[in-house]
C-alpha cells in the first residue's frame, strides 16, 4: 500500500512516468514502512503476547536479536537511496523514519498516535510528490487523514485488553468503545463530503468520481453504518480490512484518473 502511495503522489493528475528515481522511490517506500512494521512489533512485544501471541515475535517464531537486525537495515537503506534522490525526498524518508520509531516506543498507545499514523502515510504521497514534482500530492495525503483515523481507533478498540493491561491511553480507554465507534463514523461521513472536490476543481477527471461512486461510497457508507451500530467482536477485524479495501479503491481511482 506505501509502494503505490508513493506512486499515486507522483503520478495523481499528471502523466504516468516509470522513471528509474519515481520506481527508486516506491521501492523506498516499501522498505521505509518495512521498518515500521518490525519496529512496532518489536516494541508490542508483550502487548502482542496478550492480544496475538501467535504473531511471529511472541510466539517465538522470530528470535528478537533477528527483528533488531532488520529495523537496522530498513532505516539505513531507504536513507542510503533517498540520497540520490533530492534534498527534499531524503528529509521526507527521514522525517517519516523518525516520526515511525517515535510512534512505535512513545505514542501509539497514546490519544497523539492515531493522528501520527495518519500523519505518516500522509508522507508516503508527499515523497511521491516532491520526486515527481507533482504539487498535486496534497490531494491524497488529505485523504489519507481521514482515512486512517478512523482504521486506527478501530484497531485501538480491538486492542483494548491487552491496552488496559500496560496502562496505554488510547481513544477508546478514554472514552469508551461507543463513542470511538461514533467519532469515526463522524470522520468517514466528513470523508464523503470531500472526496468529490477534486473533481468539482478539475484536478482528476470522470474516471475518477466513477471509480468513487461505484466503489469508495458504497464501502465507507457500509462501513459507517457498521461503526454506528456499535460492533464487537469478530466484526471489528472485518471492519478494519473493509476501510483498507476503501484505502486501495480510493488509491486505483486516483491512478487511473
Amino acid at each position: 500500500m506505501t509502494l503505490i502511495s508513493v506512486l499515486v503522489g507522483a503520478w495523481i493528475a499528471s502523466e504516468i512516468v516509470f522513471s528509474i528515481q519515481i520506481l527508486a522511490a516506491a521501492i523506498i517506500g516499501f522498505i521505509v514502512c518495512a521498518f515500521g512494521n518490525v519496529v512496532n512489533d518489536i516494541k508490542d512485544l508483550e502487548i502482542d503476547r496478550i492480544n496475538n501471541p501467535d504473531r511471529p515475535l511472541p510466539s517465538g517464531k522470530v528470535p528478537q536479536n533477528a527483528a533488531l537486525y532488520m529495523a537496522i537495515v530498513f532505516f539505513v537503506l531507504p536513507v542510503a537511496g533517498a540520497l540520490f534522490l533530492g534534498t527534499w525526498p531524503l528529509l521526507t524518508v527521514i522525517a517519516a523514519l523518525i516520526l515511525l520509531f517515535l510512534y512505535s516506543a512513545y505514542l501509539k498507545k497514546t490519544l497523539a498516535g492515531n493522528f501520527t499514523v495518519a500523519l505518516i502515510a500522509g508522507l508516503s504521497f508527499v515523497f511521491g510528490g516532491f520526486v515527481g514534482r507533482n504539487p498535486f500530492c496534497i490531494v491524497p495525503v488529505v485523504f489519507s487523514i481521514f482515512i486512517h483515523m478512523p482504521r486506527e481507533i478501530v484497531k485501538d478498540v480491538m486492542d483494548m485488553r491487552g491496552d488496559r493491561a500496560i496502562g496505554a491511553n488510547t481513544l477508546p480507554i478514554n472514552i469508551g468503545p461507543d463513542r470511538s465507534f461514533n467519532i469515526s463514523a463522524l470522520i468517514l461521513a466528513l470523508l464523503c463530503l470531500i472526496l468529490p472536490v477534486p473533481y468539482i476543481l478539475g484536478i482528476l477527471n470522470v474516471a475518477y468520481i466513477i471509480i468513487v461512486l461505484a466503489a469508495v461510497y458504497p464501502l465507507l457508507f457500509y462501513i459507517t453504518l457498521r461503526l454506528l451500530k456499535k460492533p464487537q467482536g469478530s466484526a471489528l477485524p472485518l471492519i478494519s480490512n473493509l476501510i483498507k479495501v476503501s484505502m486501495a479503491a480510493g488509491l486505483a481511482a486516483m491512478i487511473v484518473s
